[in-house]
């Protein structure tokens, strides 16, 4: 049986499991990919979804986080939920 989740489910789940903001090993995870790896798609983007990640992303000093709720829209937006 296959669930489809609304942005506010998606959300409320990545808050749950994350918190408010997630960090680039967190997003890598979320992503299935490499941290390395994504840190060059995310330099290097060639596709609509990297590039609003990219956008997304909040400098707080040295470190880079990823808002949820923005992140949660993007993967929603893209049909991946």
């Amino acid at each position: 049986m296959c669930t489809l989740l609304t942005k506010a489910a998606l959300e409320g789940q990545l808050e749950t499991r994350f918190g408010p903001l997630l960090t680039h090993q967190q997003l890598a995870a979320l992503l299935g990919r490499s941290t390395a790896g994504l840190r060059w798609s995310l330099a290097n983007p060639c596709d609509p979804r990297t590039l609003a990640l990219r956008n997304c992303a909040r400098r707080v000093g040295r470190r880079v986080y990823y808002p949820t709720g923005e992140v949660a829209a993007i993967i929603e937006s893209d049909g991946m939920g």
